[in-house]
């Protein structure tokens, strides 16, 4: 799947709308990125098997970053 499917990072209303939601959240943005190429380079069934562990190491090394 190509990464430019991802069309809020390229257009300036989804930019704006990445930025409220993942500050409501408490999510960077550079994470919610990070998760996003995770998804895309699991892109198969097989693959996918290790993205919530790949999810678990991008959220914990931010908290480890904030605490």
């Amino acid at each position: 799947m190509p990464r430019e499917i991802v069309t809020l990072f390229a257009q300036p209303q989804g930019q704006v709308l990445i930025r409220k939601h993942c500050r409501r959240v408490g999510l960077p943005i550079a994470d919610l990125r990070t998760m996003i190429e995770e998804v895309i380079d699991k892109d198969t069934m097989q693959r996918r098997n290790g993205l919530w562990q790949a999810f678990d190491s991008i959220l914990d090394s931010a908290e480890e970053a904030e605490g």
